[in-house]
């Protein structure tokens, strides 16, 4: 492991994410991204942080065109789809289709059959040194029906990916909840 300093990166535990977008031809763009967290209040938002504002990534760009965009979890199923619609582990000659359709609140591409995925409204944007980071409040959130079947949200059955520094993991053993280790 590389030393780790004050100007690392150093987030170890980011949940994994497809943001969608469309393109100025109506294409449906994805793209991974981990730098994704959240705000209560009203309304909820997740915040977005992409960096590489410099270079304007086409993700940036179809944001700031229509202010949209749908943010799907990521599950094991979805990597391949994932590292083709990544420039650092794309592999030329391959396509690897992925169904979607439009959102069902907003005019944003989501992923067909996907477990779990936000349609979001950007409300605001911040730009420090070179990232952007977008609070976009969620429209919708669309679940999968034996999600909200459960008596809790039990991240076993979302299987999220979790991504840390160039290595992909999975949720392990369910440990108990709040108040259990206070008794």
């Amino acid at each position: 492991m590389n030393p780790i300093t004050k100007d690392t990166a150093c987030f170890f535990t980011q949940q994994l994410f497809l943001l969608g977008t469309y393109n100025e031809d109506k294409s449906a763009h994805f793209a991974p991204y981990s730098w994704i967290s959240f705000t209560c209040g009203s309304p909820c938002c997740l915040v977005i942080s992409i960096s590489g504002a410099k270079r304007k990534k086409q993700t940036v760009q179809n944001i700031e065109r229509t202010g949209l965009l749908s943010a799907t979890i990521v599950t094991q199923d979805l990597l391949p789809f994932v590292e083709q619609q990544n420039k650092s582990t794309r592999k030329d000659g391959i396509s690897l289709p992925q169904d979607y359709e439009c959102g069902k609140v907003l005019d944003v591409p989501l992923l067909k059959g996907a477990v779990w995925s936000y349609e979001c409204t950007v409300i605001n944007t911040v730009r420090i040194g070179d990232c952007d980071t977008f609070f976009a409040a969620y429209e919708q959130i669309n679940v999968k029906k034996e999600i909200q079947q459960l008596d809790f949200l039990d991240l076993r059955e979302i299987d999220p990916v979790i991504y840390s520094d160039g290595h992909y993991f999975t949720v392990g053993d369910h440990i108990g909840q709040i108040g259990d280790y206070s008794k």
